[in-house]
């Protein structure tokens, strides 16, 4: 009789284990249909358009400013070993780039000032269109955008104006210190939303915006 047991014992342990086996597998669906549908940023929890990710902050206009190449290159000139009459050019250049700016950077400077971010929607609110605020605030944040386009394409200029003046000797070396000072200028871009059906979405990019700011 018990090794009649014992022989039961051991031809039902496999279909136990393949029984425990399948519902291990089915615990491992359900997880990931929680993960997908409800409870992750990626689910249906945290949708796009729902306000969840954080407003994109921007750089002040005089941190914009202290990234004036030519003031960059007259800083450095003693590193660099510029002679005296490529200093002199240089401190005119730096001083024609803040006064062809000069506009921009004001407008820039009073958008940023006036900027409100809004505020994340509450729990009740979710799904619903956005309000007012809201669409203020986005409108905001692309006119702002947009003007650092505007000031990024000025960039472009100052930064080969700079350079031109610098030279062929020292080219190489001012050309690294340029460098390394717009990738400052990029790190201070902000990341933007891009806008969904109901406004504003949990998503973000670099770069210019899809749409220009209304007139």
């Amino acid at each position: 009789m018990s090794r009649s047991l014992a022989l039961f014992a051991l031809c039902a342990l496999p279909m136990t284990l393949a029984a425990q086996g399948g519902m291990g597998g089915m615990g491992g669906m359900g997880g990931g249909r929680r993960g997908g549908m409800g409870g992750g940023r990626g689910g249906m929890g945290g949708q796009p358009g729902m306000g969840t990710r954080a407003a994109p902050k921007f750089p002040t206009a005089k941190s914009l400013e202290e990234l004036n190449p030519a003031a960059l290159l007259v800083d450095k000139h003693k590193k660099l070993k510029l002679d005296d009459s490529t200093v002199t050019a240089l401190e005119a250049l730096k001083a024609r780039i803040f006064e062809r700016n000069s506009d921009l950077m004001a407008k820039y400077d009073s958008l940023q000032r006036n900027y409100r971010p809004p505020t994340p929607p509450s729990r009740e609110s979710q799904g619903s269109a956005p309000d007012t605020t809201r669409r203020d605030a986005f409108v905001q944040m692309q006119a702002l955008r947009f003007t650092l386009d505007q000031l990024s394409e000025r960039r472009h200029t100052d930064m080969k104006e700079s350079l031109a003046l610098v030279p062929e000797a020292q080219k190489e070396e001012a050309a690294k210190l340029l460098d390394k000072q717009d990738g400052k200028f990029s790190d201070l871009m902000p990341v933007m939303p891009t806008r969904g059906a109901n406004g504003p979405d949990g998503g973000g990019r670099r770069g210019r915006p899809d749409e220009r700011p209304p007139a």
